[in-house]
């Protein structure tokens, strides 16, 4: 670290300390929260297609698809941004890739799907259900822009309304569905994606034919968030995780932000990852856990930009955001077109209720989790083809 950096960084751990952080939590969020210029690396701007940087999420996209035993594309999706300068030294770039991975392209006369991963993934996610899926349509599934494979653009979240913030994240995803030529679609967001799917949505209803929310993550209740309330006799520890968590919200820093700054947390978080996503499903075998895992990583290695969004759309614990119209939720329950939400019944998110989205179904799948793609992905994809055959209509083309 450069010596600017190193002031700032030891500048923050001791108020940390004093609001009850540990001293090593105190040391990792404060070297997570520096954000030195010269990491902007002038103008080689390292989310470039060609990085060095770029390469293992390639190849662990490649060798996750390749799983799937049938035939895919991989695009880039080139659409405009004006997103600004990563730094002083770097050029604006106008326009960012979306990466974009299409099954069943052979289905042209059925109305087809487009797919929105979660927070901290990208479209390989959703590998075990796209053959089921492409037995009977063409599938999209598109990576968020800041994540996965999509481009990097700069993300000024410190600066930004959660308003602006969902802007940065719909309008590519507009623009994508122009360039690519969708004219009509069902959309389906898993878990954050679900909560970009739902501000798509919400913003620009014209392409959607249907809207899915799969465990969509759309804030907590009042009722969960008083749980996590201070109370005068918390122990300590439970102190210092809600200061650790309240200090990493206000300064946006993500699991991501370790990786990129804390010597030792890109290592650490790759072999706990592998071990996650074997025990989200039984059918995750030993090498594809460590190829999601490795995966996950190279893509959070890249530079900062949308995965702050969470920190800018939701408050801490998830505390829901409004924005004009009103919350998530209560700009949902307005729409006309129809919508779905889908939760496992082993699921740790909270589930939108009846009085909330009064004009969405709610369905449990079974022996799921909050990952339904993982654990139940035969009964997910025969649910999502019923869902999009009843708003399909005859005659489709596209």
């Amino acid at each position: 670290l450069r010596p600017p950096v190193m002031r700032r960084a030891i500048a923050l751990a001791p108020r940390l300390c004093r609001a009850g952080c540990t001293t090593a939590a105190a040391a990792g969020l404060a070297l997570a929260s520096v954000r030195p210029w010269a990491r902007c690396e002038g103008t080689r701007q390292i989310w470039n297609r060609k990085s060095d940087k770029m390469q293992p999420i390639f190849d662990a996209e490649k060798a996750i698809f390749e799983r799937m035993g049938i035939p895919y594309e991989a695009q880039d999706i080139m659409v405009p941004m004006d997103a600004g300068s990563r730094c002083f030294f770097s050029t604006p770039a106008t326009h960012y890739p979306v990466r974009t991975i299409v099954v069943g392209k052979q289905h042209t006369s059925k109305l087809p799907i487009v797919l929105v991963h979660g927070f901290m993934m990208g479209s390989p996610a959703f590998f075990k259900v796209l053959p089921l899926l492409a037995e009977r349509r063409t599938v999209y599934c598109i990576d968020i822009m800041g994540m996965g494979a999509s481009g990097r653009p700069p993300f000024a979240a410190s600066k930004l309304t959660a308003d602006e913030a969902e802007k940065l994240l719909v309008e590519p995803f507009e623009a994508w569905a122009e360039s690519v030529g969708l004219r009509e679609f069902m959309l389906c967001g898993h878990s954050f994606g679900g909560f970009v799917a739902g501000s798509w949505a919400v913003r620009h209803p014209q392409r959607i034919r249907s809207l899915g929310l799969l465990s969509p993550c759309l804030g907590f209740g009042e009722d969960r968030l008083k749980k996590y309330e201070a109370k005068e006799d918390d122990p300590w520890q439970t102190r210092a995780l809600r200061c650790a968590i309240d200090a990493a919200w206000s300064k946006h820093i993500t699991l991501h932000s370790l990786v990129r700054w804390v010597p030792g947390a890109k290592g650490w978080l790759e072999r706990g990852s592998r071990g996650r996503f074997q025990s989200m499903a039984s059918s995750v075998t030993d090498e594809e856990g460590l190829l999601l895992s490795r995966y996950v990583v190279a893509s959070m290695d890249l530079p900062a930009s949308t995965e702050q969004a969470l920190m800018v759309c939701f408050g801490p614990i998830l505390r829901p955001v409004e924005v004009e119209g009103g919350t998530i939720k209560q700009r949902l329950a307005r729409l006309r077109m129809p919508v779905f939400a889908l939760y496992g019944d082993r699921d740790w998110m909270e589930r939108a209720t009846e009085q909330e989205l009064p004009n969405c179904r709610i369905g449990i799948l079974g022996s799921s989790g909050h990952h339904l793609y993982l654990d139940n992905p035969v009964e997910l994809a025969r649910l999502l083809e019923k869902e999009v055959t009843a708003v399909e209509g005859p005659g489709f083309s596209h």
